[in-house]
């Protein structure tokens, strides 16, 4: 899908930080900011056949979220989320209203674990067709026992230190990872 038209108008729709897909319901869930901007999501969307759920985000100060995957992961049945940086009451009740119509459990998280990443996994599957989510010790260890429990009932958790990645990047496991859904051959 090229969208690359929109640059010259210097609106921005950036890629799998922009959204965060439920690939099986073609939902986008995407928070808004200089970064992605609505025409170019809908757009896409369109395109893509997917339906858009729109937001805002801010962190802990009030400062816009650059992008989606900052403050939400979605697996096949479960979604991680700081619904806290969701300040708008509508825009926050169109998101939970949309996960649990597709049958996802809400496992909520902080500002303080959305900043040392707990809201930047990924759920990875095997060749066997075994999940996991995936995320950096950082954001393991930012975690309650209890949310932990809650996403090993769907699958085991693989954490690693990536603490000069997140230092200097400034990003964490999902940002370095592509999704990949080919047929196979």
């Amino acid at each position: 899908i090229d969208i690359s038209a929109y640059e010259q108008q210097q609106l921005f729709l950036e890629g799998t930080g922009s959204m965060v897909l439920d690939r099986e319901n073609k939902i986008a869930y995407a928070c808004l900011s200089p970064r992605t901007d609505i025409q170019v999501l809908n757009d896409w969307c369109n395109k893509a056949g997917f339906r858009p759920v729109a937001f805002t985000s801010v962190d802990s100060k009030g400062d816009p979220i650059y992008h989606t995957n900052v403050m939400m992961c979605i697996a096949d049945r479960f979604a991680v989320i700081c619904l806290d940086s969701i300040p708008n009451g509508a825009e926050k009740r169109n998101v939970i209203e949309t996960l649990q119509d597709t049958k996802k459990e809400i496992i909520e998280i902080s500002f303080y674990q959305m900043n040392h990443f707990a809201g930047n996994m990924l759920q990875v599957q095997n060749t066997k067709g075994d999940r996991f989510l995936v995320m950096s010790s950082q954001a393991y260890n930012s975690l309650t026992s209890e949310q932990i429990k809650r996403i090993e009932n769907y699958n085991p958790i693989l954490h690693s230190d990536i603490t000069t990645i997140e230092t200097n990047g400034g990003g964490s496991d999902r940002c370095m990872m592509a999704e990949v859904f080919l047929a196979e051959k």
